[in-house]
């Protein structure tokens, strides 16, 4: 025992070039020769070895290790081979019946002869795969490949999927990223097959030479309709900003454009959307805040959209493209804006009304005199434009003051606001007008309650409070619709606010009321009435209704139960109707999913049209999950409704969806449509 002790702990070398430890049971030297055998083990700044045998030669600082042999190379590789020969000062490395591993790589290889060093790592008749390592249910067989050590993508020649050790598919070359940092090549494409447009093919390209910038590139075929290209630049200009610029067109077929009688053959647009928050603050200091934010869409017609890879569904044919920036800090703000509108229902835009540029400044609250007077200030500028027909200018003022106090011991609070409001417009190409003019001030009181109790099993807090508004006097009036000038009557408005808390301090039940009642015309305007109930963890209840007594009817309601009551089962259910200036729908949707256990998961849902009578979309699926892959299945039937240049549309889909994934390497989605038909509405 003592004579084992000494030979393990007697072996140690520190070597010229590399330092090295080797500690084993047998140790000898002859010359430059120093052989180990039994419990071999090895370690340097970048090695743990352990081995049956070492032979290490200090000359050319190679190492040869048999038996079973495993390695920790850094603090992130772990390979595990019968034989292995590493050269320690190029940490080159040749192994025999090699298994490979490494925590930045979410992938496993096996192979029977490996060649590693710092920027490559190749083998011949290998596998690979990111599944469990005794029979993974899906593995790469491969008889040539290499490893790009610094970018991670594996390079794979004769490829062969398994699943299940059963051979489904062959590719003489496949490549894929194995860790998770962004790599340019191919994504996953979409194959869909339609009635009206026949097959369907997409195929995304990622570039991402840049930290800073990426560029997706979506080309598409359409057998029966035609052809596109759409993009999409992603960058970070600086620390401070980052934006998005979408750029595409599509080119139809001569026989389907004259079929579908669309405004233009070819389809083209560009979007930019941009986000900054620092271009002067920093030179005027910490205590200012900045924001330019772009939103900007130039198309020829609505096609573009509908064409494109994201899919816009809307049946509006106004395009809004705005700027809006903004500079404040705790007293001012300063904000300048502008709008820019395509109709996509019409020829052209000349008559189309624009609004640029508009200024903004506001004054935030502060006191006058005593604490509790208080005024703010705002004054705005609008530019209309068009080149044909009217449009006008307009500046409006804004001026209120304030004054607060509270009696009876802080239980009942009081607020007086004396309101000045001035506008002024000059018009242009108005043959019956040059300038109008509004004066008008308006007299606000407010009576409230805010109060708070405890109670031996909850916490309630009550907001209470009747608001009067009582117009004064009026000087002009502004004739145009499109120009802001608000027309207020005299009402009053009764509001209640609360919401109740558990001994935990949870929230339970939350409820807000307000009823609004016109004086002149002695009846009442609105009534709104929200209430959440929290039942636990795992159950609520929201309800929002509004109704209009001056047109007889609800305006909105909305209704909404979500339950999780097993971990394994969730559903909501809602309703949602409205019916204002906007336009009328009334919507029931379901949806439930229920997890059988760590790899079967069912969903389904139906999107039910009540003012129709008819489902908008139902759909009912599965997915099967494990670790290292999953599969999807739906049946899905849908009807959408479609602006497109040659009128608005219905289509009706029904079709079986097929989504299945190999981590990390990706997945493909097929949509195979079963029935597609079109109608004009």
């Amino acid at each position: 025992m003592l004579r084992k002790i000494f030979l393990l702990l007697g072996t140690a070398f520190v070597l010229n070039a590399v330092e090295i430890n080797i500690y084993a049971l047998n140790v000898k030297k002859e010359k430059d020769i120093i052989t180990a055998n039994t419990d071999v083990v090895i370690f340097s700044d970048f090695y743990f070895i352990t081995a049956n045998k070492a032979i290490y030669n200090e000359t050319t600082q190679e190492v040869e290790l048999f038996g079973d042999v495993n390695v920790l190379r850094g603090q992130n590789e772990r390979l595990h081979s019968n034989y292995a020969k590493i050269k320690l000062n190029t940490d080159e490395a040749k192994f025999q019946n090699f298994f490979f591993s490494n925590n930045n790589l979410e992938v496993w290889f096996q192979s029977k002869n490996s060649y590693l060093s710092n920027n490559k790592f190749e083998s011949q008749i290998s596998s690979v795969s990111s599944c469990n390592v005794e029979n993974p249910d899906w593995e790469i067989r491969f008889s040539d490949g290499w490893l790009n050590r610094e970018n991670n993508f594996v390079h794979l020649y004769n490829a062969k999927l398994y699943v299940k050790g059963v051979p489904v598919f062959y590719l003489p070359y496949f490549g894929f990223s194995a860790d998770t940092h962004r790599q340019s090549g191919l994504l996953i494409p979409q194959i869909v097959l339609k009635k009206n447009e026949g097959l369907y093919y997409q195929q995304p390209i990622y570039i991402a030479y840049k930290d800073n910038w990426d560029l997706e590139l979506n080309p598409q075929i359409r057998a029966k309709r035609g052809f596109g290209l759409y993009s999409s630049l992603r960058f970070v200009d600086s620390l401070y900003s980052m934006g998005n610029l979408n750029f595409g067109l599509f080119r139809e077929k001569k026989q389907y454009y004259f079929k579908e009688n669309l405004k233009n053959q070819t389809h083209g647009g560009i979007e930019l959307k941009y986000l900054r928050n620092n271009l002067i603050k920093g030179l005027l200091g910490d205590n200012f805040q900045e924001n330019l934010w772009i939103d900007a869409t130039y198309l020829n017609d609505i096609d573009y959209f509908n064409l494109s890879p994201s899919a816009y569904n809307d049946l509006t044919s106004l395009v809004t493209s705005k700027i809006n920036y903004f500079l404040a800090d705790e007293n001012n703000f300063y904000g300048a804006y502008a709008k820019y509108y395509i109709d996509t229902s019409k020829v052209n835009n000349k008559d189309t009304l624009q609004e640029y540029p508009s200024f903004q400044y506001h004054r935030f609250l502060n006191s006058l005199w005593k604490e509790n007077i208080r005024y703010s200030f705002d004054a705005s500028f609008h530019n209309y434009y068009r080149q044909v027909g009217s449009y006008a200018n307009q500046l409006n003022l804004t001026l209120p003051f304030s004054y607060h106090d509270v009696f009876f011991d802080n239980f009942l609070h009081f607020t007086f606001t004396e309101n000045f409001y001035a506008s002024f417009v000059n018009y242009s190409q108005d043959p019956q007008k040059n300038k109008e003019h509004l004066f008008k001030n308006t007299h606000e009181f407010n009576l409230y309650t805010d109060l708070s109790k405890s109670y031996d099993n909850f916490f309630h807090t009550l907001n209470f409070g009747i608001n009067y508004l009582l117009p004064g006097t009026k000087s002009g009036f502004i004739t145009e619709d499109y120009l802001k000038s608000e027309n207020e009557e005299e009402n009053s408005k009764l509001y209640i606010v609360q919401y109740f808390y558990n001994q935990l301090g949870d929230k339970k039940f939350k409820h807000r009321f307000n009823i609004n009642y016109l004086n002149r015309q002695e009846k009442f305007e609105k009534i709104e009435n929200l209430f959440t109930y929290y039942y636990n963890d795992y159950i609520s209840f929201n309800n929002e209704i509004k109704y209009s007594y001056l047109q007889n009817r609800f305006s909105k309601i909305l209704s909404q139960l979500q339950t999780n009551i097993v971990p394994k089962f969730n559903w909501n259910f809602s309703h949602a109707y409205q019916n204002d200036e906007y336009g009328k729908y009334s919507f029931i949707s379901t949806q439930a999913n229920y997890k059988f256990n760590q790899n079967y998961y069912v969903f389904g849902g139906i999107w039910f049209d009540t003012q129709r009578s008819h489902p908008n979309m139902w759909e009912i699926g599965y997915t099967y999950q494990r670790k290292c892959w999953n599969y999807s299945l739906v049946y899905r039937e849908k009807i959408d409704p479609q602006l497109t240049s040659g009128g608005i549309s219905a289509k009706n889909q029904s079709g079986v969806y097929f989504v299945f994934n190999f981590y990390p390497i990706g997945g493909v989605k097929y949509d195979f449509s079963l029935q597609e038909s079109e109608n004009k509405i």
